[in-house]
């Protein structure tokens, strides 16, 4: 048979496998007009563009869609959550020096210093907020900005058509933002973010201005090895899963589409040719996460960043034995339980947030517990009792349970405080 007969049966073949897959998805929740493109995604700022237009014309955008798709209901996200806290959770944010705390600390902490945040996949700049303040507080001299990638922070149906080059030229608008404003620039992903990261660096090796990259939940590769298969599968499927969109800072709703894109991003890599960086890199995961392969990001640790300044913590659980395969120079595992708070593993939405935080903390407003079925009995208890649930990763225990509690998938890293050290410790480079 020739080469083009194969490449059609090839593809005959993937087609087939995409069909079958779709066949044993379950079913999906209704879908809303929440679930249709809002013709006002996030901005994609052209070139000349302040950080301050691009924040405000995101700013626009989010209230426009907000307002539009929740106008019968101020507070759609439930008490304390009226529309203009959800758009300043959503919406891309600068954080300037504070001239009073700048100039009364001692030795001008973070003058000329620069931290760009780039959030995860259907995820907003909120998973780092918390992350901007304790930078802030550290480096009050410092700039420290968060962008808001195309496809996010409106509606879930913005996610149908965003394209991870999009999300890679706004990443380049974040970091040439800097340019001329400061001399050492820190890029701090969260999951997708962390990707973007090490794509620009791969892409601009020799730009001086980039000093060291942060990852938190590094997302190098999809846990799933069908993620190859997500470009077919948007050809005969919108969504992987349907939501009702309970939380105000992300969405809960996920787009094939959207795993296509991020399968697309990182595709290359893995690959064994993938030179090393050039630049220090921390990273932080938990060794039972469910979402992105931590394998591949251990991997890329030992194999692909510079030896010495470069450091990763393991957040590994004994409830699942999530010990990483193998060891290397600066990568240290660090246990993940911290029974006072009911954690028994660190998911991966945990990494980024402390636990003080009011949204997503232990004490915060909003609980993880989709895995269960919207609107289900154990969905109920497992929002409303907490008595009756602990933390972890959707693999902890078993049936839903661990030690015959419901599982609230984790939502805040009881060790914040100490990663949080740990990066300043990077940063400083006195370690």
């Amino acid at each position: 048979m020739s080469r083009a007969g194969n490449g059609r049966l090839g593809l005959f073949a993937v087609l087939v496998f995409c069909c079958l897959v779709l066949s044993s998805l379950p079913a999906l929740a209704a879908e809303s007009a929440l679930h249709e493109p809002s013709s006002q995604e996030a901005w994609i700022p052209p070139a000349g563009t302040t950080f301050t237009e691009y924040v405000s014309r995101n700013e626009e955008r989010i209230r426009a869609v907000l307002t539009q798709s929740y106008a019968l209901n101020p507070e759609p996200f439930g008490p304390g959550y009226p529309l203009e806290r959800v758009l300043q959770m959503r919406a891309p944010y600068e954080l300037l020096p504070d001239p009073q705390r700048c100039g009364q600390s001692a030795g001008r902490p973070g003058a000329g210093m620069g931290f760009l945040l780039i959030h995860g996949l259907t995820d907003s700049p909120y998973l780092l907020r918390g992350m901007s303040v304790s930078l802030t507080e550290r480096y009050p001299c410092a700039i420290v900005r968060g962008l808001l990638l195309p496809g996010h922070g409106t509606q879930p149906g913005d996610s149908l058509d965003m394209r991870h080059e999009d999300w890679l030229r706004v990443t380049e608008f974040g970091v040439d933002s800097f340019r001329g404003q400061v001399e050492a620039l820190y890029m701090v992903g969260f999951s997708t973010g962390t990707s973007l990261s090490v794509r620009y660096v791969d892409a601009h090796r020799d730009d001086a201005l980039v000093k060291g990259l942060i990852m938190l939940s590094p997302a190098l590769a999809a846990r799933s090895s069908s993620a190859f298969l997500a470009p077919y599968l948007r050809w005969f499927s919108d969504w992987l899963s349907a939501e009702a969109e309970h939380d105000a800072a992300r969405y809960e709703s996920f787009s094939v589409n959207a795993g296509a894109e991020f399968y697309l991003l990182t595709r290359e890599l893995t690959r064994p040719d993938f030179a090393p960086l050039p630049v220090p890199v921390f990273m932080a995961g938990s060794g039972d996460d469910t979402t992105v392969n931590i394998e591949a990001a251990r991997e890329f640790f030992c194999n692909k960043t510079p030896v010495g300044p470069s450091r990763m913590l393991w957040y590994g659980a004994r409830a699942t034995g999530s010990d990483p395969a193998a060891l290397c120079p600066g990568l240290q595992v660090v246990p993940a339980e911290a029974p006072g708070q009911r954690v028994y593993s660190l998911a991966h939405t945990s990494i980024s947030v402390p636990p003080e935080d009011p949204h997503y903390g232990f004490d915060g407003a909003y609980s993880i517990c989709l895995h269960y079925g919207d609107g289900t009995p154990n969905f109920n208890s497992c929002v409303n009792d907490d008595a009756q649930t602990v933390y972890g990763e959707r693999n902890l225990g078993s049936e839903g349970r661990y030690e015959g509690k419901l599982i609230r998938r984790g939502s805040f890293n009881p060790h914040y405080a100490a990663m949080f050290e740990a990066i300043v410790c990077f940063i400083d480079g006195d370690c």
